[in-house]
């Protein structure tokens, strides 16, 4: 796992990263009948705290210090692990439910399917879950203004990743899939924030960092109506056995 990505960015990630929505948490729910669920890459606790709407005994794994100190905060129900996404320390076959939300893409993918099939109980699945942003204008600008200062415009950098394919017919012996499309309505403050939240985005110091918010303000302005954008996501969710 790419343990210190985020160094930094938690603050911008835990205010602007939009949340997930509640009726996957419901499905995931009634899918798995689960009791125990351990949020893995769980970050600033963004998807932890979701899974609180159901009466499971939660556990969440996050290796970045920067990233646990506010997960610690937000998710005082839950255990917290410092470890990694490849060697959790939870005891085998002890989780029902294995969820990793926007995380995925940065595990070492052979070595957690292992750690997946060790923890699980018989039965037991795992839900792949992403926040991904669709099409529209600004998201056009908003990429082509990461192209130019980071050279790229994704978090899933160097060999190409089909997340889909993959999943479909690699990792899962069986799965499910499911989608949810939704509208965050954003100021420039929070549009802001949220570019400044990826990985890949200049940080704080870099001395493209003023041209690089600089441009995105210009971008915001050229769609902002009464002082907020509309930006498009879809949640997308692979539900899984091994």
């Amino acid at each position: 796992m790419n343990e210190e990505k985020f160094t930094g960015k938690a603050d911008f990630y835990d205010k602007f990263r939009p949340s997930y929505p509640s009726g996957f948490i419901d499905l995931l729910y009634d899918k798995t009948g689960a009791e125990t669920v351990a949020d893995i890459g769980a970050g600033t606790g963004i998807f932890t705290k979701c899974l609180a709407q159901k009466p499971w005994k939660i556990t969440a794994v996050e290796p970045n210090p920067d990233m646990r100190e506010i997960l610690i905060q937000n998710a005082p129900f839950a255990e917290i692990l410092g470890t990694s996404a490849e060697n959790t320390g939870i005891p085998e076959n002890s989780i029902d439910l294995i969820t990793a939300a926007t995380a995925f893409h940065w595990f070492d993918k052979v070595k957690f399917r292992e750690e997946c099939k060790r923890i699980l109980t018989p039965g037991g699945r795992l839900a792949v879950v992403w926040n991904n942003h669709g099409k529209c204008g600004l998201i056009a600008e908003r990429d082509r203004i990461f192209l130019k200062y980071t050279g790229t415009c994704n978090s899933v950098t160097g060999a190409a990743f089909d997340g889909d394919s993959y999943l479909r017919n690699e990792y899962f012996s069986e799965m499910e899939y499911y989608s949810e499309e939704y509208t965050v309505n954003m100021t420039e403050e929070h549009f802001l924030g949220y570019c400044c939240s990826h990985s890949y985005s200049p940080k704080r110091d870099d001395s493209c960092c003023e041209s690089f918010i600089a441009e995105l303000q210009t971008a915001f302005y050229k769609f902002e109506k009464d002082g907020k954008a509309e930006l498009p996501f879809v949640t997308e969710c692979y539900l899984g056995i091994f």
